[in-house]
């Protein structure tokens, strides 16, 4: 099993639900970005998402986007993403996931970047823009690679289109709790009947994000998911003096909203 199919499998085991924040690569400083990932296991995170900063954020909001804007402009690039993340992966079991545009895939020369992302110590990946046919194409080199693999099924994803993505899901599906942009949000919509068709598809572990932020809407997504994702909440703790240590602290306050069912 690969290391994502352990982590799931271990917290279903143990009737536990996961937290995976999301952090945007460089965002602060590659250094900053390398000391979040290395402290958030400890913090209570299982998983983590690492964006790839990219010109045209594909369904992001402001905050997210900025971040990725910041990280562009201080000069991060894949390859310097890539040697961090090598270097995180030395001293961590956190489950890495990257959150990369179909357009960087392709510029990096598709299934020859699927190599490099396992090779630098990536778990899986998530490609947000991706078409059912590119994905098709990705696939066998995402097995080679024993890669977690999730597509994005939106509340307005209709069943048979549904059904499609599943099947090209490894690892986990990724739950869009709602339609439009990242961001917090000030209240989770009732999640039960979507994931109720969900798992009358699928046996495969259901994360949820966009609009998570608070330790009561991790506990309210966790009560019918098995993990909560957590972005734009997390980068906007990250704007002090100790940003790595902010993000660490955020982290933690946020794994007591885990919940078992």
């Amino acid at each position: 099993m690969s290391r994502i199919d352990t982590i799931f499998k271990d917290h279903r085991d143990r009737d536990q639900r996961l937290l995976m924040p999301f952090v945007v690569a460089g965002h602060r400083g590659l250094d900053t970005t390398e000391m979040v990932l290395s402290g958030l296991h400890e913090s209570g995170a299982a998983i983590a998402e690492v964006g790839f900063p990219f010109s045209d954020p594909i369904a992001d909001g402001p905050v997210i986007a900025a971040a990725m804007h910041e990280a562009l402009e201080s000069g991060v690039t894949v390859d310097a993403t890539l040697s961090t993340i090598s270097r995180v992966r030395e001293h961590t079991d956190l489950g890495l996931i990257a959150m990369v545009s179909e357009s960087i895939v392709h510029r990096r020369g598709g299934t020859k970047f699927i190599a490099e992302l396992s090779n630098a110590g990536f778990d899986g990946l998530i490609i947000p823009d991706i078409d059912l046919a590119t994905a098709d194409a990705m696939l066998p080199a995402i097995d080679d690679a024993d890669l977690a693999f999730a597509m994005l099924a939106a509340p307005s994803t209709p069943s048979d289109r549904l059904k499609l993505l599943i099947e090209r899901c490894r690892g986990f599906v990724y739950l869009l709790a709602r339609t439009g942009l990242t961001g917090t949000r000030s209240e989770l919509p009732d999640l039960t009947p979507r994931v109720d068709i969900l798992r009358a598809m699928t046996d495969l572990p259901i994360a949820v994000g966009f609009g998570i932020s608070t330790p009561d809407q991790v506990r309210a997504a966790t009560r019918t998911c098995d993990a909560a994702i957590v972005g734009s909440a997390l980068i906007q703790q990250m704007t002090g003096d100790d940003p790595a240590g902010d993000a660490i602290r955020f982290v933690e306050t946020l794994a007591t909203g885990l919940q078992a069912s």
